[in-house]
């Protein structure tokens, strides 16, 4: 009978130090989840609003042209975001992770179809040029603030909030003006907001 208890004992002791250990470990993913999303919603925030920067650029210095009468793009194409490397990548859900991870690589596809628009393109609007670069910027700015939320909501941010302009309305009207200019139809615009959104 002793050796019976002696054995519950020990199988008690070892489940008891499993779960210990379980739920530390999971109280760790967590913590470490959280200061992930604290670091990068901040920046998928700044790539938003530089990607709205891009798209409100309409070639014009002050309302002018050039001297030559053309358009020439005010604003520079930002950088894709940069990810802090503190974090826990392994502490966040794998599909949140891997779109984290692979929206630069998104970004740098975007930027090759953007550059071959120039190539096309001609003086004096560029035009194909310039709607090509809204037609991307539009959907990189959808892009970082749906994974923005997506963090916020998985684990316990506050959003941030715009008071006084919706620049996620701002961004789906260019987009879906736009996608008339280069023909998409309804019907694309509408999937590529869902695929987007959800």
């Amino acid at each position: 009978m002793e050796a019976i208890f002696t054995l519950i004992g020990v199988v008690l002791g070892a489940v008891l130090t499993w779960l210990q250990n379980y739920w530390t470990k999971k109280g760790e993913t967590q913590k470490n989840a959280k200061y992930l999303a604290i670091r990068i919603i901040p920046i998928l925030n700044q790539y938003l609003q530089a990607c709205v920067d891009v798209v409100k650029d309409d070639g014009l210095y002050n309302g002018q042209r050039t001297n030559d009468g053309c358009l020439n793009p005010q604003i520079k194409t930002p950088s894709a975001p940069v990810y802090p490397n503190d974090v826990d990548w392994k502490s966040i859900d794998d599909d949140l992770m891997f779109e984290l991870l692979s929206f630069p690589s998104q970004i740098a596809d975007g930027n090759q179809n953007i550059k071959f628009a120039w190539e096309i393109t001609g003086p004096p609007d560029y035009e194909e040029w310039f709607d090509e670069r809204i037609f991307y910027y539009t959907q990189f700015g959808l892009i970082a603030y749906r994974l923005s939320v997506d963090l916020s909501k998985a684990y316990g941010i506050k959003m941030k909030t715009f008071d006084h302009w919706d620049p996620i309305e701002y961004l789906k009207k260019e987009l879906e003006a736009t996608s008339e200019r280069k023909h998409l139809g309804k019907e694309a615009h509408e999937k590529i907001i869902k695929a987007i959104l959800g």
